[in-house]
């Protein structure tokens, strides 16, 4: 378990390096999504009060950019030149694999990042709000494991794939995001709620174009669905809660 657990922290974030995630770490995904929340809901009561709402915002992204050590949005590059262009999926697999980055990926980050700094600017900081919008992007990642292929012989995720179909684990992920939405209902309510069926809409289309273009998922995959549900599920708040 502890192996599993540290594995997990290591895979998402830029603590623990040295643990290998093991099958089993997909279903702590939680852990690092409320280790995320908490240090940025901290730099965002922090800075709110004393600095503008701009530079309080910014400086909380920055702190999930930090924490994560970007994988994430290094995985939401990749996928867009992938996913976005087109091109036959072997190319796509080849695309997804080198460093440098195209239009796609330009022009993902940069919405990514603006609407999540925009919308952190104009919302008053809640901390549980976020804890429960990080930990569901990790949750619902953890579940295209267990319900997708995985699209490739061998790469950064392959470490989490079942051997066989589990209904329990299923179960448990399942269960693992109803209580990220029950979360978010007792911070905001039913516009809460809305916001983490939004997450899970954005997330299910992303899926579908990955499995239908690649077959599955791939690290980058996981990564690219993390940071677009955390995405929308801030600019759906900052909407409601205005």
């Amino acid at each position: 378990m502890k192996n599993d657990l540290l594995g997990s922290i290591s895979f998402l974030t830029v603590f623990g390096r040295g643990t290998e995630p093991t099958e089993n770490s997909k279903y702590w995904f939680f852990i690092p999504g409320i280790l995320i929340g908490l240090l940025a809901g901290i730099i965002w009561y922090l800075t709110y009060g004393s600095l503008s709402h701009d530079l309080s915002s910014a400086l909380t992204v920055l702190c999930v950019v930090v924490v994560t050590g970007a994988i994430h949005f290094d995985g939401l590059a990749d996928a867009a030149d992938g996913l976005l262009a087109h091109l036959d999926k072997e190319k796509r697999f080849k695309v997804m694999a080198q460093p440098e980055v195209g239009v796609f990926a330009v022009v993902a980050l940069v919405m990514v990042l603006l609407l999540m700094w925009v919308s952190l600017a104009s919302m008053v900081p809640n901390y549980l709000f976020l804890i429960a919008v990080f930990t569901l992007s990790r949750e619902l990642s953890a579940i295209s494991v267990e319900l997708f292929s995985y699209a490739k012989v061998d790469g950064i995720a392959s470490s989490f794939r079942s051997l066989t179909d589990s209904l329990r684990g299923t179960a448990i992920l399942i269960l693992e995001v109803l209580a990220s939405l029950a979360l978010l209902g007792y911070s905001e309510g039913i516009k809460g709620l809305l916001v983490g069926i939004i997450g899970i809409a954005l997330w299910s289309v992303v899926m579908w174009r990955a499995n239908r273009l690649l077959g599955g998922y791939t690290g980058d995959v996981l990564g690219a669905a993390i940071v677009l549900v955390e995405t929308i599920c801030l600019a759906a708040g900052a909407m409601m809660f205005l």
